[in-house]
């Protein structure tokens, strides 16, 4: 058979026959399964993917918030010191310099794997400031800014008539019959033999606790912060300092030094120390002597009383105990001291005739006040804002106390009239929130940028 006729006979059985088609069949049954399951494999990915994004996106929300919410935190605590001379706080309260009317951003913090910085705007003397806090986890950021308005403060002696911003420790048999808060816990520690009463309010810190008072009163939660002592502009030369030395003219207007000898009385003598040190601006009332002040306004680096201390009928006395470091001293020294038979008494101080006037003591500075007497009643306010404040002993305390921590132990029974006129002092400020948006992008500049 010639050539051409065999293989055209071959093309023909070729084309009748179905043998080998199921390779093919196979080839293109896999390349759809395989695209198929391509396709459900980039699905899943891409929806993996996207929850990840979704989870690190909320998790960089978080960290700005928790930045913005210690940034709040943090200016509450130093909000006293911001001023136009001083516009920016740092995290520590540090003084800062502002850029573009922002403060410096604050170094990265960790909440977990993610983190956050903050700045936020510095202080125009309008009672408004803004946060702005950056948040980012995992690469992903997000940035919100947070308005802020001061409120208005009050008297802090408003409620409570007994504070210690710090932390409020009670021990033994002492007795409260009065208002006490803090930002910190309140205390009580047994002594064998001894129970204490507590008859008022009692204020813990948020998240802090206190023991559960008497007299059907009730345990409160909150923060409130002691505003610092502003003594009189230009007391440093005008005072009444002058009085506690027989060197004073006119001789009339010299308190009153009196030794006290069973039931005699005659002229205390007067050294270079006692009453009044002058060298040292220290007042110094020994055992057996009694000090009547008459003046206004005292301006001291120490009050140490051991005998007994007058505040005359219509004085209102104010003594002003000035900073450690303007008196050689370091901080936390000892600056006013009451011991043994130590009293503080007003003779202005009649409520049957309606008279409440009271002798109050400042303490500017960052030291130690110690209420060791043994017996009788003092009246006295006295506010400490810095300094820690030791109350012990047998002794009555009619009136205020504030100090940035307060303990009392033994015997000590302090109290409270409610006619007593509150002193001049307001709380400082607090800043609370006004706004709240998130921005668009991670970084701007300025800092608020598309917010």
């Amino acid at each position: 058979m010639p050539f051409l006729a065999r293989l055209r006979l071959r093309f023909r059985i070729l084309l009748k026959s179905e043998s080998g088609m199921a390779l093919p069949t196979a080839l293109f049954a896999m390349i759809a399964s395989l695209g198929l399951a391509s396709a459900a494999v980039m699905s899943s990915v891409g929806v993996q993917q996207g929850t990840g994004r979704d989870h690190d996106s909320k998790e960089a929300i978080a960290a700005a918030d928790a930045g913005a919410n210690l940034a709040l935190l943090r200016l509450n605590r130093f909000l006293g010191s911001l001023s136009l001379a001083n516009p920016c706080a740092g995290p520590a309260g540090e003084s800062q310099t502002p850029t573009a009317g922002w403060c410096p951003a604050t170094p990265v913090e960790y909440v977990g794997e993610a983190f956050y910085s903050y700045r936020i705007s510095a202080y125009n003397g309008t009672g408004t400031l803004s946060v702005v806090s950056v948040g980012t986890a995992s690469g992903v950021s997000r940035r919100v800014d947070v308005g802020l308005y001061s409120t208005n403060g009050r008297n802090p002696f408003a409620d409570e008539k007994l504070i210690g911003q710090d932390g409020i420790r009670l021990k033994g048999g002492v007795t409260i019959r009065t208002d006490q808060g803090t930002n910190g816990d309140i205390t009580l520690t047994s002594e064998k033999g001894k129970s204490a009463t507590l008859c008022g309010n009692m204020r813990h810190g948020v998240g802090k606790k206190s023991p559960t008072p008497g007299c059907n009163k009730e345990v409160l939660e909150g923060q409130r912060n002691l505003p610092g002592v502003e003594p009189p502009v230009g007391i440093a030369t005008s005072n009444s300092n002058c009085r506690l030395s027989v060197t004073c003219s006119p001789k009339t207007e010299v308190d009153t030094f009196t030794a006290i000898k069973g039931k005699k009385e005659s002229a205390g003598t007067r050294t270079s120390t006692q009453p009044w040190d002058a060298k040292h601006t220290t007042i110094n009332i020994p055992n057996n002597s009694r000090l009547s002040m008459g003046g206004r306004d005292y301006y001291v680096c120490g009050l140490f009383v051991n005998g007994e201390l007058i505040m005359n009928a219509g004085s209102e006395v104010r003594i002003f105990v000035r900073p450690p470091q303007e008196c050689n001293l370091s901080a936390g020294a000892v600056q006013v001291e009451f011991t043994a038979n130590a009293t503080i008494v007003s003779t202005g101080y009649i409520p049957q005739q309606g008279s409440y006037t009271i002798p109050g003591i400042y303490v500017i500075g960052e030291s130690t006040v110690k209420l060791s007497g043994n017996s009788g009643t003092n009246e006295l306010l006295l506010y400490a804002p810095y300094s820690s404040v030791e109350i012990q002993g047998d002794a009555t305390y009619q009136g205020m106390i504030a100090g940035k921590s307060l303990e009392i132990q033994g015997n000590a029974t302090v109290e409270s009239d409610p006619n007593i006129k509150k002193p001049n002092i307001t709380e400082a400020s607090l800043l609370s929130r006004t706004r709240y948006v998130e921005c668009t992008g991670a970084s701007a500049s300025p800092p608020d940028a598309s917010c």
